[in-house]
């Protein structure tokens, strides 16, 4: 068995903070519409290939080329972002790893400088683009999910790259439900995303985006098997000199790819009224509600110290978790659900949660057992064993939700070796593993809720193993969660209701927590609402020490031409 030091280690590498001041914006044009569908973009030019005609139409290709996301990357002026939207308050971004991590390098900034617009001139004229023929395409974005910012961001952006005068840029909006079934679904050929980690490893920042299996469920749709292969070989490798030299080729062949196009690193902010304790948010970026309390003199906005209101502009996309793939869906999952392990609420250490204890490891570092606790129960009382999660493994691997890639990458088998014995087979010695099991996808399902043959995106209740239990749900309205009276833990829920409120966006719900509509505004509050609140009286705001990564994505199978 492996060391619980070895685990509090693997964690620990979260425990770096993005600590940063907020500051209002500057103002720039926000022209953007929102729209119901994406445009196709032009084809190349006809300079490059021979014109299609009635008897040879042109057939359907991809959009993206390497020339072409190569051209967009020597465009962007990462500095000149963060100065005109955030007065320099948020990072530029170099990689998709962020710098602090272990084996963390600039390769943008090594390939592209901070900005090489004749390069990117040059890359478009040889492909035969011209000032009267320009590549014209969709950039699209979700208009207040990231907070009010995010528009101004997209201006600059397209600025920038039409400065080229080779490059026209339609800016497209969409609300955050429709944008995220638009881009699993391939509809999006450019689009902005925001980043957290799933578990404390700089694999975790790569191969979401750039392994052929992970990468389709964020949209990208990128493969490339000489890139599988180095993110195999650095992510399996217990070797630090390796891992560093593996790291470094996997960061130059990113550049030169660009599987994705890393922006910036933005911090997150909660604000929370007087009177309520127990807000610990953490690096690994878990909201535990069961440890929220009221003090004696609070007044709770629902007017009773049994209910506390938390106000968010996420929306919810599915509360499956063999399916669901966004930090909301998660924070859901994991209050309702347990993994085998999880996180001290607000700290990067794991401790056993589902399992009674660490997992032990097999000689050859391939397999994982975990002895389940022996009180596990859901919340209707159906008696959890090891079967349940085997039958989990098996709805992951073969109903192919959102998440899917990210557990089928590293889990090769899972068997129940007895009642409360669980074993993971994986593909390679992953020392991560532990990090992983503490995922959301490692929560397991009631099969009354959720059965083997479809994915439920959104279940009618929540029966799970967690603190708390969801009793309702209306969609972008309010989602209701009552105290879990069979839950096994010591840190039972202070608080026994809680009620999530969705606000459009975030202005709306900070004049909410002002007003004393709700207890506590939390994703996504934005720099701007983050730092009038933080002035008021009766209001405390904090900056989240975890690194939130923005960026762009190439969607790799994004077909032009054809009939």
């Amino acid at each position: 068995m492996k060391s619980k030091k070895l685990y509090a280690l693997i964690a620990a590498v979260m425990l770096f903070s993005m600590l940063l001041a907020a500051c209002a914006p500057a103002a720039t044009e926000a022209p953007a519409e929102p729209t119901a569908a994406p445009a196709e973009p032009t084809a190349a030019p006809a300079a490059t290939e021979a014109p299609a005609t009635e008897e040879a139409p042109m057939e359907p290709k991809p959009l993206w080329t390497k020339e072409l996301k190569q051209a967009i990357a020597a465009a962007i002026d990462r500095e000149v972002i963060v100065d005109r939207v955030f007065e320099g308050r948020n990072i530029p971004a170099y990689h998709m790893v962020p710098e602090g991590y272990p084996y963390a390098t600039e390769p943008f900034l090594d390939k592209y400088g901070v900005r090489d617009l004749e390069m990117s001139k040059q890359i478009l004229t040889d492909l035969g683009y011209t000032t009267d023929a320009p590549f014209e395409f969709d950039l699209w974005f979700p208009p207040e999910h990231y907070g009010t910012t995010t528009a101004d961001v997209m201006q600059v952006i397209k600025e920038q790259l039409e400065e080229t005068g080779l490059m026209k840029v339609n800016l497209k909006s969409m609300n955050w439900a429709e944008y995220v079934d638009g881009f699993v679904a391939g509809q999006l050929p450019f689009f902005m995303l925001g980043w957290f980690p799933d578990f404390a490893d700089p694999e975790n920042w790569l191969s979401p985006f750039a392994s052929c299996l992970q990468s389709p469920d964020n949209g990208v749709n990128y493969c490339n098997e000489e890139m599988d292969a180095l993110l195999l070989a650095a992510a399996s490798s217990a070797d630090d000199a390796e891992r560093e030299a593996l790291y470094k080729q996997i960061g130059e062949l990113y550049a030169e790819e660009v599987p994705t196009l890393p922006l910036f690193w933005e911090p997150e902010f909660v604000t929370y009224r007087d009177g309520v304790e127990g807000v610990k948010i953490g690096a690994p970026f878990e909201f535990n509600y069961n440890v929220l309390s009221f003090t004696a003199d609070a007044t709770p906005a629902s007017g009773s110290a049994d209910t506390i209101i938390i106000g968010t502009t996420d929306e919810v996309n599915s509360l499956d978790s063999v399916d669901a793939y966004a930090t909301h869906d998660w924070e859901i999952i994991k209050n309702t659900g347990t993994p085998l392990l999880k996180y001290v609420p607000g700290t990067s250490d794991l401790v056993p949660a589902a399992a009674a204890d660490f997992p032990t490891v097999s000689e050859d570092g391939l397999t994982y057992t975990f002895t389940l606790r022996d009180d596990l129960q859901f919340a209707d009382g159906t008696p959890v064993t090891a079967q349940d999660y085997v039958d989990h493994w098996n709805r992951l691997d073969s109903l192919e939700g959102q998440v899917s890639g990210l557990i089928q990458l590293y889990v090769e088998d899972v068997t129940a070796v007895d009642e409360l014995t669980v074993a993971y087979k994986l593909k390679a010695t992953f020392g991560f593993f532990p990090a992983l099991a503490a995922t959301a996808p490692f929560v397991v399902s009631n099969i009354n809720e959720f059965p083997m043959e479809e994915i439920v995106q959104y279940p009618a209740v929540l029966d799970g193993i967690g603190p708390y239990k969801m009793v309702s749900h209306t969609p972008g309205e309010q989602m209701v969660l009552a105290a879990n009276e069979l839950y096994y833990g010591d840190d039972k829920a202070i608080i026994p209701n809680v009620i999530i409120k969705y606000y459009a966006d975030p202005t709306t719900m900070s004049n909410a927590i002002e007003k004393g509509e709700i207890d506590v505004a939390w994703r996504t509050l934005g720099p701007v609402e983050a730092v009038r609140l933080s002035e008021l009286e009766g209001m405390t705001t904090e900056t989240i020490p975890a690194p939130a990564l923005r960026y762009m994505v190439f969607n790799h199978t994004f077909m032009v031409g054809g009939e």
